[in-house]
């Protein structure tokens, strides 16, 4: 409906610059017709047609020069009655001046159809609170991020001290998140604290913060903030002055010129650069705000990078004690290595050689193959002596087979059994 209404206003002003030109050159053909009707009022016709006149005076001087030269061939009549008295001859007539021709007059120049100026965009009017349903912000920015293929998030824990400056300043986290990434850039789409911001990602963080203001726009003073100039409505402050005027360029400049005017303040804060608005900014805002907000990011690689702190220990949070002494016992001191004193004889030793044979000592000849030590077993069996402490294994059959020979037998007694063994042991 927005679009529809601008072009309606477009065509109105283009139809009224139609008109005002058709009314102008009405004008200027009655005044053009009306001319020739008011000279023939006041001049004389001579004036007027002032080439018919010559023509008819140049007429009259020939009659009159031909009518002279007729009197003088024609013989003169004589009268009969009384003469007529003569009459004076009239003056010849001088013949008027010429007059000098009057140039023509110059064609009426038409003025061209000059085309109606471009009009200037209406500003949109802005809707009001008033107007908004609860929830109305978060679905606009949800179909939005649906629209362009971009994420859409409740709520981000690693965004909630992220920022501290502007509309974070309350310390209030951030929600109804869009993420997505626009010209290189990443970028975000939040409510922070109630206002509508858009973040995008500068890509270097730096200490250095540009603050800038729309003129109109009224918030709580930075005592760290140094005014630096002012810009294409916006007044510019930052925490070193030397740094922002070095960022500022033409990239700086055009991007103030387009965003549209629903901004009411941008500032650069680490490696973010935002753009917070009024209540009543629509979609059509938000698209208008990234390619603005993509120059400045690119412009904010001017700034120096952040610099990390040296740590220093001057100011411990408590005294040191004194240094612990260790005791050492004294160790001997070691002596230096003696070499011992090596006495080489005058004359060398003869060594034996594979070539020379030498025999050393006495050799008492013996068999070969021979052994000379004795043997430990000589053949004969050796009796073992019982004395009860163990069972003498016997080379028998199994005896349990005859135990009913045995049994019909009479009993032997133990005396008896042990002397039976005593005899097979002998045996």
């Amino acid at each position: 409906m927005a679009y529809v209404a601008l072009i309606i206003a477009v065509l109105a002003l283009i139809g009224a610059g139609v008109l005002l030109y058709l009314g102008k050159k009405n004008a200027e053909q009655i005044s053009q017709t009306a001319a020739p009707h008011a000279e023939a009022l006041g001049p004389t016709p001579s004036q007027e047609f002032p080439q018919v006149e010559n023509e008819i005076l140049k007429r009259d001087d020939v009659h009159h020069a031909d009518s002279q030269l007729d009197n003088e061939h024609e013989p003169e009549l004589v009268d009969e009655h009384d003469p007529e008295p003569e009459l004076a001859p009239a003056p010849e007539r001088e013949p008027d001046p010429e007059p000098e021709s009057e140039p023509d007059p110059e064609p009426v120049r038409e003025p061209e159809p000059t085309s109606a100026p471009h009009p200037k965009p209406t500003p949109r009017p802005m809707r009001r609170s008033g107007l908004q349903l609860p929830g109305s912000t978060r679905r606009e920015r949800r179909g939005w991020a649906e629209q362009r293929e971009f994420e859409f998030r409740r709520t981000d824990e690693y965004l909630i001290d992220e920022w501290s400056r502007g509309a974070a300043a309350t310390g209030a986290a951030p929600k109804d998140i869009v993420h997505g990434f626009v010209y290189g850039h990443e970028m975000l789409l939040m409510d922070l604290g109630g206002v509508n911001t858009m973040a995008m990602r500068t890509g270097v963080a730096s200490d250095v913060v540009v603050d800038m203001r729309r003129d109109g726009f009224h918030t709580s003073p930075s005592h760290d903030l140094l005014q630096v100039m002012h810009i294409e409505g916006f007044t510019v402050y930052a925490t070193e002055v030397g740094p922002a005027e070095r960022m500022i360029d033409d990239r700086v400049i055009t991007a103030l010129e387009n965003l549209p005017e629903v901004v009411s303040a941008v500032w650069f804060e680490s490696d973010w650069v935002l753009a917070q608005t009024q209540r009543g900014s629509a979609p059509e805002d938000w698209d208008e705000m990234l390619a603005p907000l993509g120059l400045l990011a690119d412009a904010a690689r001017v700034l120096p990078p952040q610099t990390w702190q040296i740590l220093e220990f001057d100011h411990p949070t408590r005294e040191m004690g004194e240094p612990v002494s260790i005791r050492t016992e004294p160790q001997p001191e070691q002596e230096a290595d003696v070499l011992p004193n090596v006495v080489r004889p005058e004359e060398p030793l003869e060594m034996p050689t594979r070539t020379t044979g030498t025999v050393r000592g006495v050799m008492v000849p013996h068999a070969i193959g021979g052994d000379e030590v004795e043997a430990i077993a000589d053949g004969r069996e050796q009796t073992t002596v019982n004395d009860g402490t163990r069972v003498a294994r016997e080379k028998k059959p199994p005896s349990i087979f005859d135990d009913e020979t045995q049994g019909s037998g009479h009993e032997q007694t133990g005396h008896e059994q042990t002397g039976h063994e005593q005899t097979g042991h002998e045996q």
